[in-house]
């Protein structure tokens, strides 16, 4: 909306309908509230009033908003709220304002007579004075817009309610949140500033303060300040014209401040009046310089801000170097893949173990959850990668608060040190750290598209396309998601080392593989497989082996058969496969206490005809399980003579 020779008016190609080619051509892309052909034909017959022809660069068609039929009148009113005549007066001058950069250079430069610069940490500044400058251009050209249109309809300007129009605009918390200013609020002040301004041979010198600076500042008291920065911290972020405001009202009795615990009301006016009793009154410029002192922007901030805002705006950070050993420390995270899965439209989650000396990815899971599940499985593909090259147990792991926190006990019984990341800090975070290094060095030289809509590098920027008011985006089937990270896991550990000063012409995984810290802890599977093994319940079969994953573990010895508690061939099988997806081995448990490491049981060819060394191995295996079994049973028989019993009749003499 916006005021077009005193008249409110409504840009003619928002009311009727987006077209892919040009109005009324090519398919509708976005929907208004008429078509093109309706728009020209009310135009032709005067339904609505166009007041102004698109014609000339720039310009388009405006119509007189009391001219639209009401139906659509009442759908643009409500869609603007009631306010958009007001939002409308100030649109000449929101659509004019810019930084003055020639304002900003030349208050840098300016020296005052006795050869001083501007202070910038006064009240009157560098900053204020070239929003000053901006805003007044922005009234200038507005000034001279509105002379042209009067002029054409053969009237005079309307000074009075231009500068109204102005001054409430100047007023606007919005310009004050964009365009920090000192003008004057009052219009015809302001209409005084204004071409004291415009007519002046040097502008911007009509802006300088030659007192340098503000003496109000200097009436705000120690004390004084305390009570105007409580003011600042109240839960609604007031800007400094409401903290003047709140203040005023605070000393004239009409307004208290309690704590919202107590109730107890907090603060008395009679503390803050000056010495001769009365309320001490300053301008906004004042409050400005108090409360935008850094120790103070810090402390309003911690209120103001959400804690991650504030921990990566103000909050200091401790500085580090990398451990010297692999293994040392291992980090953990997760991340959403760079695509979305074109069968459910959503990202395929990522779990990885990065260790930190190294870099490496040292253990990746996927899934289309975020769960402990997938937690799980980038912890046993990590262990599985450490039993494939015989390495120990990794010193530290650090890992996030969420997600992580229900396995604590057992981490704490897997690892010697486990370190609790702060929730919300990806500066702690040392797995955050490689997901962009992965992402920046690998990923975005393998696949297009990688990068955020919003970043500010080019080459990191990706564009950003509509289709029917849905983004367009890459998507790829889950596996073909996975395979790709895994190759882009592979090539990352490959690639030359980041730092190549400590480790020159090392890879990553060569740093990792030669660095190995010398007092890892060993890997036992039989203790480890208990957290990140799979799971399976399953029984003794005769007295020799146990069915897991519908294969057969065959025990080391029969005597295991004496470990199980009485009546009792239950047990619990751990387990996890192998690179190949094998199994070669499981770790039986009962009731929590290991009994024995269970080896796949290899059978043989009944056929002698057909027998090959590995068959007679694996017979030579079972023929001395069997014999170990019979001499068991043999020897537990061999010192018990044969026994019979006779019942004795309680009435036969005793002839003893």
């Amino acid at each position: 909306m916006e005021y077009y020779n005193n008249i409110l008016c409504y840009p003619s190609h928002l009311y009727y309908h987006s077209y892919s080619i040009g109005p009324g051509k090519g398919s509708i892309i976005d929907e208004n509230y008429v078509s093109y052909s309706a728009y020209c034909q009310q135009a032709a017959r005067g339904k609505i009033n166009v007041v102004r022809q698109g014609k000339g660069e720039g310009n388009y068609a405006l119509i007189e908003f009391a001219s639209i039929p009401p139906k659509y009148r009442e759908l643009i009113r409500a869609k603007y709220g009631d306010n958009m005549e007001d939002k409308a007066r100030k649109q000449p001058f929101i659509n004019n304002i810019s930084k003055d950069y020639g304002a900003a250079s030349y208050f840098a430069t300016f020296t005052f007579p006795d050869g001083s610069s501007i202070n910038c940490d006064k009240v009157d500044n560098i900053k204020l004075w070239t929003n000053n400058a901006s805003i007044l251009n922005a009234i200038s050209i507005a000034w001279q817009k509105h002379i042209n249109a009067r002029a054409k309809m053969g009237k005079r300007p309307l000074k009075a309610k231009f500068f109204d129009d102005a001054a409430e605009f100047i007023r606007s918390e919005e310009l004050m949140q964009r365009f920090e200013n000192n003008l004057p609020r009052n219009s015809r002040t302001l209409q005084q500033k204004f071409f004291s301004y415009v007519k002046a041979e040097n502008p911007y010198y009509t802006l300088i303060k030659m007192n340098k600076g503000n003496s109000n500042a200097e009436k705000i008291t120690p004390k004084l300040v305390e009570l105007l920065e409580f003011i600042a911290r109240l839960d609604t972020r007031p800007y400094n014209t409401k903290v003047i405001e709140y203040y005023m009202e605070f000393m004239r009795g009409t307004r208290e401040f309690f704590d919202k615990k107590t109730g107890e009301v907090l603060f008395n006016p009679a503390d803050y009046l000056n010495k001769d009793g009365e309320i001490i009154e300053f301008t906004e410029g004042a409050v400005w310089q108090k409360l935008n002192n850094p120790r103070t922007q810090v402390i309003l901030d911690k209120r103001r801000m959400g804690h991650k805002d504030f921990n990566d705006v103000h909050r200091p950070h401790v500085h580090r170097h990398n451990p010297f050993f692999s293994f040392s420390k291992i980090t953990m995270d997760d991340r959403d893949l760079i695509w979305k899965d074109s069968a459910t439209k959503k990202r395929i989650k990522a779990y990885y173990a990065y260790d930190v000396a190294s870099g490496c990815r040292i253990g990746s899971s996927y899934s289309r959850d975020k769960d402990e599940a997938l937690f799980m499985d980038c912890l046993r593909d990590m262990f599985v990668f450490i039993d494939r090259h015989g390495f120990g147990i990794p010193l530290e792991v650090e890992v996030e608060n969420h997600l992580v926190r229900k396995f604590e006990s057992a981490l704490d019984q897997m690892f010697p040190i486990v370190t609790w990341c702060a929730p919300a800090n990806s500066q702690q975070k040392r797995a955050e750290h490689f997901n962009r290094l992965v992402k920046y060095q690998v990923e975005k030289n393998n696949h297009p598209g990688v990068g955020r809509w919003w970043l500010k590098s080019k080459y990191n920027r990706i564009s950003v396309d509509k289709v029917d008011d849905e983004f367009k985006q890459t998507m790829k089937p889950a596996d073909r998601l996975i395979v790709d990270d895994i190759q882009d896991t592979l090539e990352y550990n490959n690639s030359p080392h980041s730092d190549q000063t400590r480790y020159p012409g090392m890879t990553r995984m060569q740093v990792l593989v030669e660095n190995l810290n010398p007092n890892l802890p060993r890997f036992e599977k039989r203790f480890m497989y208990q957290y990140i093994g799979e799971a399976t319940e399953t029984s003794i079969r005769r007295s020799m082996y146990a069915f897991v994953q519908n294969q057969k573990y065959m025990l080391p010895h029969p005597e295991i058969l004496n470990n199980l508690k009485p009546n009792n061939r239950e047990v619990l099988a751990y387990w996890l496969p192998s690179s190949n997806g094998e199994i070669p081995e499981v770790y039986l448990y009962q009731d929590g206490r290991f009994l024995c490491t269970a080896q796949k049981l290899v059978d043989f060819n009944e056929a002698k005809a057909e027998r090959t060394d590995a068959d007679l191995e694996a017979k030579l295996v079972q023929d001395k399980y069997i014999a170990q079994f019979d001499a068991m049973v043999k020897k537990g028989n061999a010192d018990m003579p044969k026994m019979d019993t006779i019942a004795i009749s309680a009435n036969e003499p005793d002839n003893s």
